[in-house]
């Protein structure tokens, strides 16, 4: 019997924007939004997000026109998001950290044609903006600006699905250019409502935002929320880098939800003193963004006893697309898994022929949370393919290029990559963004960007030849790449190893310690 592919309609009945409108509805009064001292219901934030959609509008802004948020975490920048999807604009934001000239290649590559900013990134943003003219800032309200970018070639319009708005999330490119991952309303909503669902989420809720808005993570913290009427409190930036403190805030601020990447949490372990002060508001705890370290999860697992613990898994194209409730008697000695498919998902592995297989492959992706395609120079590109999975029906399917492989019980089992590829701190880095940096440098005739095994595991290393030095390489990285995707150390070789076929030997470089020092040279 010849299978028929199925249906790629998509799910329609949920808005982002509907979501907010809805808790406003249902829950007026009940706090919404936390920033620092400031505290919005949902009646206040609905207004504000109304009253700055409307001016939106009132400056030009159509369905489907695509908007950067530019504005550090805060109030406003959680406020300019909600009006931007309201007002059915395409809303993409942005980290006001990023070097200039990275945020400039994401306005080209997203086809953005303005930017929301506030006081204190707005010169920033006008030198992403770059041009002749500096560009005007039009108050609109609460403090936010909207302003123009000076792209004047017309950029093709996006497909149906993001003709009355979407979101926009850029990842580390391989061919040295960030790449926007263009979501629908559908694909993001259908995540939120059924992660609500999921960790039990209510309106006595009190989410711990702890993710950049740039970070998928995100996504939770503000539209999760929404469909269930809790409350989002936004933790400062500043106390990542002191994990006591966020222990301290996390019990201050009578947190009950925490979605954070791993390694966050072994900081918390490991210097922040949770073990002796677990928050005593915390009921639900949720990871992803990459693989959590077996003994440091077995000891948090312990600690949280009886609350249950979370593991998303999805690449940022499917934002979440696996999960699983990690059993609480887990031990590090135990196979971990990534959990099976998010209901409206369906998730299989594909050997190198394309054939669904029992063995080890390449993760593919298909269902509700499957993005549009990647923006890349303002156009919409679709990588997703159409392939026939394990039960007969054939289906658009993204290619995550993580290898795993389905366990007896239906569950997965995660591996690695098939490419160069990492995960550091939750954050997806291309290696050959970093190498298209440095190979763009005059001074650097070869590079070679690893992440190390052995005593340096979890360091990223860049290896190059040339007439620099190490101080060089980072400073030029540092001007180009946000912090986050900055190697921890440069190293500058006369020579590269090779392999047997003549090629940069990449194991070499990524399990080899410092170079040697040279010996002093003799004095007479």
């Amino acid at each position: 019997m010849t299978a028929t592919p199925e249906p790629t309609t998509r799910h329609t009945e949920e808005r982002l924007d509907g979501l907010l409108a809805r808790a406003a509805r249902t829950y007026p009064d009940r706090p919404a939004l936390v920033d620092g001292d400031r505290v919005w219901t949902y009646a206040e934030l609905d207004d504000a997000v109304g009253r700055l959609a409307a001016r939106l509008a009132g400056q030009g802004v159509r369905p489907g026109d695509r908007i950067g948020v530019f504005i550090p975490k805060s109030a406003e920048a959680v406020i300019a998001i909600h009006a931007g999807l309201r007002a059915k604009a395409v809303v993409a934001p942005l980290d006001v950290r990023n070097p200039v000239v990275r945020t400039g290649r994401m306005l080209r590559q997203g086809g953005l044609t303005r930017l929301l900013t506030v006081a204190s990134s707005e010169n920033i943003a006008r030198k992403a903006v770059g041009g002749d003219e500096v560009p005007e800032v039009h108050d609109l309200d609460g403090g936010i600006g909207l302003l123009r970018t000076q792209e004047q070639a017309p950029v093709e319009p996006l497909p149906e699905p993001a003709r009355d708005g979407g979101y926009v999330l850029f990842t580390s490119g391989s061919t040295g250019v960030p790449k926007g991952v263009l979501l629908s309303h559908a694909n993001v909503a259908h995540f939120a409502v059924w992660a609500a669902v999921e960790t039990g989420l209510g309106p006595t809720d009190r989410i711990g935002s702890q993710a950049a808005l740039t970070f998928d993570l995100s996504t939770y913290d503000l539209f999760s929320a929404a469909a269930a009427g809790a409350c989002t409190v936004l933790m400062p930036e500043r106390l990542k880098a002191f994990p006591a403190d966020v222990v301290n805030w996390l019990t201050e601020h009578r947190i009950s939800v925490l979605y954070a990447v791993p390694s966050l949490y072994v900081n918390m372990l490991e210097r922040g003193g949770i073990a002796d002060a677990f928050p005593s508001g915390l009921r639900t705890l949720v990871y992803a963004g990459e693989p959590f370290p077996p003994r440091p999860l077995e000891t948090l697992l312990r600690l949280a006893g009886d609350r249950p613990v979370h593991n998303f898994y999805g690449p940022t194209e499917t934002n979440v697309c696996t999960f699983l409730r990690v059993p609480p008697k887990w031990t590090a000695e135990q196979e971990a898994t990534i959990g099976s498919a998010v209901p409206g998902d369906v998730v299989d592995v594909f050997d190198e022929t394309g054939e669904p297989t029992a063995d080890r492959g390449e993760i593919h992706v298909a269902g509700a949370t499957v993005f549009l395609g990647y923006l890349v120079d303002g156009a919409l590109h679709d990588p997703t393919r159409q392939v026939r999975f394990a039960d007969g029906v054939v289906r658009r399917a993204y290619p995550t290029g993580d290898l795993g492989r389905r366990t007896s019980g239906g569950e997965f089992v995660l591996f690695g990559r098939k490419d160069s590829q990492i995960k550091r701190h939750g954050y997806r880095i291309d290696i050959g963004e970093i190498e298209s940096v440095l190979l763009d440098s005059p001074g650097i005739r070869a590079a070679a960007v690893v992440a190390k095994t052995g005593a340096h595991e979890g360091e990223v290393w860049a290896y190059t030849q040339g007439t620099v030095s190490e101080r060089d390489v980072l400073g030029l990285l540092r001007t180009q790449l946000p912090l986050y995707m900055v190697p921890d150390r440069a190293v500058v070789l006369s020579a590269f190893p090779l392999n047997a076929r003549g090629k940069t030997d990449r194991l070499t470089l990524a399990a080899e310690g410092p170079p040697e020092p040279s010996p002093p040279k003799e004095t007479r």
